[in-house]
């Protein structure tokens, strides 16, 4: 049988480890919001070509293929995917720091675009 003092314990530690957790995902949040038109100003110097290799290469897949029944033969028909599509998928797997790496290893944009 476990005494107070241990359970007591217990809910202190899962205490602090959900304030943990939640300050964590809080500063990722921040950094996320902080990031986001960085990424996007960046990632519209990119082809569509560009963006899709950045997916392939780094992921091995792009965003999800969303598709649309036809109504008369109800075959589903995948929808095409366009420039945006690949820059939100991008935003919301990447880090700036590792965008931006790509972007000038890749010569996409040089050291001067970031100088602006």
């Amino acid at each position: 049988m476990q005494s107070s003092s241990d359970e007591n314990s217990n809910d202190d530690n899962r205490r602090s480890d959900i304030v943990k957790i939640k300050k964590e995902l809080e500063e990722s949040e921040k950094k996320f919001y902080k990031e986001l038109s960085s990424k996007y100003f960046l990632l519209n110097e990119f082809t569509i070509n560009q963006l899709k290799d950045m997916c392939t290469n780094l992921l091995g897949k792009g965003p999800d293929i969303e598709y649309h029944e036809d109504k008369q033969t109800k075959k589903m028909i995948p929808l095409p995917q366009y420039k945006e599509d690949y820059i939100h998928f991008i935003i919301e797997e990447f880090e700036f720091s590792e965008i931006k790496q790509y972007a000038l290893g890749n010569h996409i944009v040089t050291s001067q675009f970031f100088e602006k």
